[in-house]
């Protein structure tokens, strides 16, 4: 009996050791999570899709609000800025709600950063644009416009940022690099500016430093965009998966088959009056 139990003892050593080795290699495998490989979910489309025998369903356009939207200032480099300022305390604990502040000021010297995640496979024909809403519109949450333009021109730049940015960090000094202008936005009260057309990938992310393009009082824009309207800079995903020939044959011809049975019915009826 005794001979059991002391066998029973160093199988329980030996299992508690190799655990611990499995935990440990673990561990040392996870320790650089910022360097870690973003797996591609969408397995084989590409192939299917390009072998022009299936055809993708059709999809209207879909907005992409950013994961991130930062306040930064030059004349406080390393300050980083408040985040999640709108959660509150619920029944259920505390709460984020997926607000995003859009904020440029010449006066304060504040610039917003921007950063986008481009998700769904198929909808990587991308616009990058910028909405405000009108004067005296009803909103959520306070807001900001210039009180005698309609238009306020901004410098757009977009920033060097391959993996996602840490909100709680990120400050003028620390902000990505700049790789390129993308010139000057006219953003319109009360209206939408298409910034720029560009091919996004699936599993990637692109960023944007938003500024004014030149001092002045009325350079002076303040907004949230929120679960029911969307202000401020955002991504518009439209379809990239194109129809082959044949299909694309067959639907013109359906449609105009309808249109000519309707317009012949259209006939008879008028014929029998």
């Amino acid at each position: 009996m005794l001979t059991g139990v002391f066998l029973f003892f160093i199988l329980d050593i030996v299992a508690f050791i190799c655990i611990g080795k499995l935990l440990l290699d673990a561990k040392r495998s996870i320790s650089d999570l910022d360097n870690l490989d973003f797996k591609d979910p969408y397995v084989g489309l590409d192939k299917l899709y390009g072998s022009r025998r299936v055809n993708s369903s059709r999809y209207n356009s879909v907005i992409n609000e950013p994961r991130l939207s930062a306040q930064i200032s030059p004349e406080q480099a390393n300050e980083v800025f408040p985040i999640d300022s709108h959660r509150w305390l619920s029944d259920f604990g505390l709460l984020s709600p997926p607000d995003r502040r859009f904020q440029v000021s010449s006066k304060k010297k504040i610039v917003t950063v921007v950063q986008f995640n481009i998700l769904d496979y198929g909808m990587e024909n991308c616009s990058l644009k910028i909405r405000l809403p009108r004067r005296g519109d009803k909103l959520p949450h306070p807001y900001t416009l210039p009180s005698m333009w309609d238009t306020v021109p901004l410098d757009v730049c977009e920033l060097d940022v391959k993996r996602p940015l840490k909100e709680w960090s990120i400050s003028w000094a620390t902000r990505p690099d700049c790789i390129r202008s993308l010139g000057t936005a006219s953003a319109k009260v009360g209206g939408e500016f298409e910034i720029r057309n560009f091919s996004c990938k699936s599993g990637s992310f692109v960023g944007y430093q938003i500024s004014c393009s030149q001092p002045s009082p009325q350079c002076d824009l303040d907004v949230w965009t929120n679960q029911n309207a969307t202000w401020g800079e955002f991504v518009l995903f439209s379809p990239s998966v194109q129809e082959n020939t044949e299909t694309r044959f067959l639907r013109h011809f359906h449609r105009a088959a309808s249109d000519l049975t309707v317009a012949c019915f259209c006939l008879y009826l008028y014929s029998r009056i």
